[in-house]
C-alpha cells in the first residue's frame, strides 16, 4: 500500500515538473512607445503594412471582434489579450525578427491625451479628418479595411479636437495595490483606463474589431505590464479566480480563440509568467521574470524594476536582449502578500512607467495622506508618515500654481457599457470610488509628480 502510495506520489510530481514549462533562453524587452525614434516607427509601419496586405490586420480584427463578448467582463480578459498581442508580436516577427510590441502608457498625458507624442504624424496619427473621420497621417495613414466592411481606419476623438481627460496615474496607483484578486483588478482596469483609451481615440477603436488599428495593440501591451506589475507586487504569478470565459475561472481554461487567430489550445497558465514557455518578453519598467516557475519553490522575484529597463532603453526598438533568470540587482526587497507593510516607497506600486516619478508618487502619498486613507487606496505604501494634511485653499494661487489638481476621471459611455455587457450600476459606483480618491488627494497637500 505504502508502495503504491509513494509511486503514485512520485507519478504526479513527474506530470507537475513535465508541465512547467521551461524558461526562455532569451527574453525581448517591450518598451514605452514614447522612446522610440522615428526611424523605429518608420520600421513598425513597414511591418504593418506588410502583414495588412497579407491580410493579418483584417484577421486580428476579426478574431477579436467575434470573440468579443466571451473576453471583456471576465477573468479571461487579462490571459486572452497577453496572449493575442504576442500572437501579433510573433507574426509581425516573421516580417522583422527584432520586431516588438512597445508600450503606450498613457497615464503621461492623462491631464491632456490629445498632446501624446505617439498621437501625432510620426507614429500612430492625428485625428481623424472631418467628415469622413479617416486617419490621413501617421503609420496607418489612409490605410483601407474590408471588416466588417470596406471603410477607411477611421479615428474620432471624443472631444473634438481634443480628448477627455484619462485616468491618473495615482487612480491606476490605487489598484495595484489595494486589489488583492485579479477579478477585482480586472475589473478597475476594464472600468478605467482600458475603456478611457479606447474611447478617447474611438473610431474604429471604439469598436468590436478595433483591434485593426495598432493603437490597440500598444494599448493592450501597457494594460499587460499593470497585470504583470500587479502579479508581481503580490507574489500572484498564478492567480486566476473570479469567472473565465466558459464560467468558474481555472488555470487549465483554453484560452478563447478561432480560426482567423488560432491559439491551437493554449490554456490559460501557458501565460501566466513572463519569461517561460511561450511567453518570451518582458517590460523596460517592470521587474524581471522570476527565477524558478511559480508552484516549483519560487519566491517573489526581486523588485529590480527599471534596470533592464535602462539596458532595453539603450538598445534599438525590438532589439531581442537576453535577460539571465539570476538578475539579483535590487532597488528594493518584494513585499509579499501579508508579509508586513513596506517601510519605504515601492516603485513597483504605482500605475507610471516613470521610475523617477513613481519614487515621488509614492513619498509624497505618505507625506500627505492619514493612516485611514492609506490602508484604504493606498495599502502598498504600509504606513503614513504624517496625518492626514488638508490643502489650504486660502493660499494665493501664485504658491499653488506649481501643482495642478488632478482630473476627475471620465465616465465610460451607455453605449460602451452595453457593448460590453457591464452592469451599470456597478460601473457607476466604481467611477464614484475613482472620483472620490481624486478628491482625497486634491483635498490634500499632495502634489502629482505628474
Amino acid at each position: 500500500m505504502k508502495l503504491g502510495i509513494s509511486l503514485a506520489l512520485v507519478a504526479m510530481a513527474a506530470l507537475g515538473a513535465a508541465q512547467t514549462p521551461p524558461a526562455c533562453a532569451n527574453v525581448r524587452v517591450r518598451r514605452n512607445a514614447a522612446t522610440l525614434s522615428s526611424s523605429e516607427w518608420q520600421a513598425i509601419g513597414n511591418v504593418i503594412q506588410r502583414m495588412h496586405q497579407d491580410g493579418w490586420i483584417t484577421r486580428f480584427g476579426s478574431s477579436h471582434d467575434r470573440l468579443f463578448s466571451r473576453i471583456h467582463g471576465n477573468t479571461a480578459f487579462f490571459p486572452f489579450h497577453r496572449r493575442f498581442v504576442l500572437e501579433f508580436e510573433n507574426v509581425a516577427r516573421t516580417y522583422d525578427p527584432n520586431f516588438t510590441v512597445p508600450y503606450w502608457d498613457s497615464t503621461e498625458s492623462f491631464r491632456n491625451p490629445a498632446a501624446d507624442p505617439l498621437l501625432t504624424s510620426g507614429a500612430l496619427g492625428t485625428n481623424g479628418q472631418a467628415g469622413t473621420r479617416c486617419l490621413a497621417d501617421g503609420i496607418q495613414a489612409n490605410m483601407q479595411l474590408s471588416y466588417p466592411n470596406n471603410h477607411c481606419l477611421r479615428r474620432n476623438f471624443n472631444n473634438g479636437d481634443s480628448i477627455n481627460s484619462w485616468y491618473a496615474p495615482e487612480i491606476i496607483s490605487s489598484y495595484l495595490q489595494r486589489d488583492t484578486s485579479l477579478a477585482k483588478f480586472r475589473e478597475d482596469i476594464e472600468y478605467s483606463i482600458h475603456g478611457a483609451v479606447h474611447l478617447g481615440l474611438s473610431g474604429d477603436m471604439d469598436s468590436g474589431y478595433a483591434a485593426q488599428d495598432f493603437s490597440f495593440m500598444v494599448h493592450h501591451a501597457n494594460l499587460d505590464r499593470l497585470w504583470w506589475d500587479w502579479q508581481n507586487a503580490h507574489n500572484s504569478f498564478l492567480m486566476y479566480d473570479g469567472t473565465g470565459a466558459n464560467g468558474a475561472a481555472s488555470l487549465t481554461d483554453v484560452i478563447p480563440d478561432d480560426t482567423s487567430v488560432p491559439f491551437n489550445g493554449a490554456t490559460v497558465e501557458s501565460v501566466m509568467v513572463l519569461g517561460y514557455g511561450n511567453v518570451c518578453y518582458t517590460y523596460d519598467s517592470s521587474p524581471s521574470p522570476p527565477q524558478a516557475y511559480p508552484g516549483a519553490g519560487a519566491a517573489a522575484p526581486p523588485n529590480n524594476a527599471g534596470q533592464q529597463g535602462q539596458q532595453g532603453q539603450q538598445g534599438q526598438q525590438g532589439q531581442q536582449q537576453s535577460q539571465p533568470q539570476q538578475q539579483g540587482q535590487q532597488q528594493g526587497q518584494q513585499q509579499q502578500q501579508g508579509a508586513g507593510p513596506a517601510m519605504g516607497p515601492n516603485p513597483v506600486l504605482s500605475g507610471s512607467s516613470d521610475l523617477t516619478n513613481r519614487i515621488l508618487e509614492s513619498s509624497r502619498l505618505q507625506r500627505s495622506l492619514g493612516q485611514d486613507f492609506v490602508n484604504r487606496f493606498f495599502p502598498g505604501l504600509g504606513r503614513s508618515f504624517m496625518p492626514f494634511q488638508r490643502r489650504a485653499y486660502q493660499e494665493s494661487k501664485a504658491k499653488c500654481s506649481h501643482s495642478k489638481p488632478l482630473p476627475y476621471p471620465p465616465r465610460l459611455t451607455p453605449e460602451w457599457i452595453h457593448m460590453h455587457g457591464f452592469d451599470p450600476e456597478r460601473v457607476e459606483a466604481f467611477h464614484r470610488e475613482a472620483c472620490e480618491i481624486v478628491e482625497v488627494l486634491n483635498n490634500s497637500t499632495y502634489k502629482s509628480p505628474y
